[in-house]
């Protein structure tokens, strides 16, 4: 495992820390991958959960010029619709020292350029990405063996439009990855996915290397 990745990853199993901690830890991430390879990719997701950590972000004395930010997923909106999670990033996070960081939509993002870093939120029932609980057995959005891949959905989630998202053979490759988890009820759908509950945030935490993020408010 590269050097600069050892900050943040899990070490074969899921590790929990608090909100407090991940702006520094994040922060000393990007800087240890710029050091030792001289760029960084970053896959973000929406919601509200992380926007406190990428407004925190965007002040980060970083090298942001080698940074490159895309979406983990996105609603197949307009840039500037209200929904978008492009937009949601472009004000939290590509603004201040961040603003000198290059995004690519997810929909120009190659599905063999495996990003460095991910953040990943959780709705309450249980989906990431846009990984929704509908589109568990159907075809390779959930296998962890499948080839990586970014793919367009039907309409799905709150509000409800048509989607691109990372399938879960690209998310599982990504080498750190954080799992965001706010607030009492998405805390208890955490703890039954981690009782073993079938819903798609239990396939990502199947699988050893994630990171979560949990407090309750």
């Amino acid at each position: 495992m590269m050097p600069c990745y050892q900050g943040m990853t899990a070490n074969g199993s899921t590790r929990k820390m608090r909100r407090m901690n991940l702006v520094e830890r994040m922060t000393a991430v990007i800087d240890a991958c710029l050091t030792h390879k001289g760029e960084v990719s970053i896959a973000l997701s929406g919601g509200s959960s992380p926007q406190g950590l990428y407004q925190a972000l965007s002040e980060a004395d970083l090298n942001w010029s080698q940074v490159t930010v895309t979406l983990i997923d996105d609603r197949l909106v307009d840039a500037d619709h209200k929904d978008s999670n492009q937009r949601m990033i472009a004000e939290t996070l590509l603004r201040n020292r961040a603003a000198a960081a290059e995004f690519i939509p997810l929909q120009d993002w190659q599905d063999d350029r495996i990003p460095d870093i991910a953040v990943l939120g959780m709705g309450l029932d249980g989906h990431i990405a846009s990984l929704f609980p509908s589109m568990l057995g159907q075809g390779d959005a959930f296998d962890p063996t499948a080839k990586p891949a970014i793919i367009t959905t039907g309409p799905e989630g709150n509000p409800r439009h048509e989607r691109i998202t990372m399938t879960l053979a690209m998310i599982l490759e990504i080498p750190v990855r954080v799992l965001m988890v706010f607030g009492d009820e998405k805390m208890a759908v955490l703890e039954a996915a981690q009782a073993g509950a079938d819903m798609p945030v239990t396939r990502l935490l199947a699988q050893d290397g994630t990171s979560i993020v949990t407090e309750r408010v």
